[in-house]
Order: C-alpha cells, then sequence, then structure tokens
C-alpha cells in the first residue's frame, strides 16, 4: 500500500449528557496543510476530560487540547510518539500555571489522550481514564492503558473488570494535565500499520463508561462516521448520560479502488435484519453435475405419477358417490308407494 493512495476521514461530536449542567470536554483535530511544510504526522486528533470546581475543568480540557495541536503541528521531527509526549508535557506546564495564577481555577487538570496518523502509521499520547481503541474487521482493542485506581485494582486482581465498571472509585484519575508540575505520559508508536477500513475511535469516560466495547466496534465500523458519532452519543444518554460524552472517529481509506477493505467477519456472519440483500453481489450456486440432474428428473417423475393416481381415484370416487346418489332416492320412492298402499288396503 503507498501512502500517495492513502487519507484520514475523521469525525467528532461531544455532549453535555443527561445529568452535567456544563461540558468539561473538549476535543480538537488537526490535518496537515498542503504546503509541503515537514511535520510529525499527517492528521492529529485530542480529546480531554476536564476536572475541577466551577468551570476549571472546562477550562483545563480546551487549554490542553489548543497546546497539544498548536505543539504538535510546530514540531519538525518526524517522530510522531515524541512529539505527542512532547507536546502534552508542555500543556501539563501551561495548564498548571494558569491554574496557580488564579484562586478559582487552582487545582484544576484533564485527562488528554492523542493519536497521530502519518500514513499507515499510528502514535499516541495518553495520560488519564480517557481511552484509544482500534476497530478492526467489527473487532475492538483498546490500545492505551487506564490511570485511574480501578484499573490498578484490576491489574492486581482485586476487583474483576466487570466491578470495575460500577465500583463507587471509578472516577479517580491516578495521572492527569495541570495538577501536578511534571507528568508520566504514556507516548508510543503502534506497532503494526493500520489497513484500509481500520478505524480508530478516542473517547472520554462518559462514553466508555456506559458503552459496552462490542457496542463501540459495531457501531464505530459504520459507513458515516458523522453518523457513529451521533449513534454513539445517542446510546451514552440512552444508558442515563451521567457524565459528559465525548468521541472521535478516524478511519483510513484509499483512492485505490484495489485497496478496497476487506468486509467485517462480524457483519458477514450477523448482517442486519434492516439491511437489503443485495442480489447482484449473491453469491452464484455451485453447478449441479449431471447425474444429480437425472436424479432430480427421475423424482419429479415419480411425484408427479402418485399426484396423477391420485387424482384418478378421487375422480372415481366422485362418480360412484353420484351413481349410488342416484340409486337412493328412486329405492325410496318405491318404498314410499308400497307402504302407502298398504296404509289403503288397511282403511279399507
Amino acid at each position: 500500500m503507498t501512502s500517495a493512495h492513502l487519507r484520514t476521514a475523521t469525525a467528532a461530536a461531544t455532549d453535555v449528557g443527561r445529568r452535567r449542567s456544563g461540558n468539561e470536554d473538549s476535543y480538537d483535530i488537526w490535518v496537515s496543510d498542503s504546503s509541503g511544510a515537514q511535520h510529525a504526522a499527517d492528521t492529529l486528533i485530542v480529546v480531554c476530560d476536564g476536572m475541577g470546581g466551577s468551570n476549571a475543568g472546562e477550562v483545563a480540557s480546551r487549554m490542553a487540547a489548543e497546546t497539544v495541536v498548536r505543539v504538535f503541528s510546530e514540531d519538525t521531527s518526524g517522530d510522531a510518539a515524541r512529539a505527542l509526549g512532547r507536546a502534552i508535557e508542555i500543556a501539563n506546564d501551561e495548564v498548571h500555571e494558569h491554574g496557580r495564577s488564579r484562586i478559582d481555577l487552582n487545582g484544576m487538570g484533564t485527562t488528554c489522550t492523542a493519536i497521530a496518523l502519518k500514513g499507515d502509521e499510528v502514535s499516541f499520547g495518553h495520560v488519564g481514564d480517557s481511552r484509544a481503541y482500534l476497530v478492526r474487521d467489527g473487532r475492538i482493542r483498546q490500545i492505551t492503558a487506564d490511570h485511574s485506581l480501578v484499573a490498578q485494582l484490576v491489574a492486581r486482581g482485586q476487583i474483576t473488570p466487570a466491578e470495575a465498571k460500577t465500583d463507587p472509585r471509578r472516577n479517580v484519575v491516578t495521572r492527569s494535565v495541570g495538577v501536578s508540575p511534571t507528568v508520566d505520559v504514556d507516548a508510543e508508536r503502534m506497532p503494526e500499520p493500520l489497513e484500509i477500513g481500520d478505524t480508530l475511535l478516542v473517547c472520554s469516560d462518559g462514553l466508555h463508561g456506559q458503552v459496552t466495547d462490542d457496542e463501540l466496534a459495531e457501531l464505530a465500523s459504520g459507513e458515516s462516521l458523522e453518523r457513529a458519532c451521533r449513534e454513539l452519543i445517542a446510546l451514552a444518554n440512552d444508558r442515563g448520560g451521567p457524565d459528559n460524552i465525548t468521541v472521535a472517529l478516524a478511519r483510513l481509506e484509499s483512492d485505490d479502488p484495489e485497496d478496497a477493505p476487506r468486509p467485517s467477519r462480524a457483519r458477514e456472519s450477523e448482517p442486519r435484519a434492516s439491511a437489503p440483500r443485495n442480489a447482484a453481489t449473491a453469491a452464484a450456486p455451485a453447478p449441479r453435475k449431471a447425474g444429480g440432474s437425472r436424479q432430480r428428473m427421475l423424482q419429479l417423475l415419480i411425484v408427479a405419477l402418485l399426484v396423477l393416481v391420485l387424482a384418478l381415484c378421487g375422480i372415481a370416487w366422485v362418480v360412484f358417490a353420484r351413481m349410488r346418489a342416484e340409486r337412493d332416492p328412486q329405492a325410496s320412492t318405491d318404498r314410499d308407494t308400497t307402504r302407502s298402499g298398504q296404509e289403503s288396503l288397511a282403511w279399507r
């Protein structure tokens, strides 16, 4: 697959949810221009989930997202993972200093999960419990590790992943951007390249806390990324929408018809009932052998003969019934005449 044929489609959306009065989530998408300038990647997606009193979380998430985009887009090193790590560290410095400068913003912080794409290469930078996933062939895999208390408890075997979904400590993060003067960033390059049709999903815990991984994979595999974002947010809100909800999607596509993506195995085995069947693309039946055709004709002939015999039997039965019916009324008339004569003789 040549990079000249590759392109990345993106979409993103955010929602306040059902129980919050304000939205402390932020996202940003950056795409390199065609000026020919050197960049570490061609596309960047950032999702941040803010925390803090009043509007501090909203300020922290917006600052972090904007800073990561600004710093990353200016990086000319060609190393996307290193550039992401540096951008998030600078965002931490700026958010922390801004929080110290104002009493009402003191202690504010945010998660930050960013993915960078250059052709079929993916790098990510990550702090907190927002997540990045890879969706391929209808299957999903989380590519970031949660920096949260429940994630640590699961890793130690103290609680199960299912228990972590409802644990009252699930909102406690162990790393964040802006709370401390320094931050430890997970910044890596994904070892395997993307394939045509692969979708990357980045979201806040307002989505992955309410929607299962299988549901994320199914909806993110839809043809329209914009529609997928709307459906994912709607599903989280249907589950109660207890938190702000943010989702961003990126899909690798190709201009070359020979690079068409493989059909999803999940969709091949379980097609949606509402999807119309395309007779033109249905597999043609295998040609029958000559011996099989003769056997089929013999079976049809036997069935036809049986039907003919049954029909003749039916006709014979009807004829016999009519003849019997014609004889019975005449016999009845003769009996009535004899009886009438006998009665007349008796009266006489």
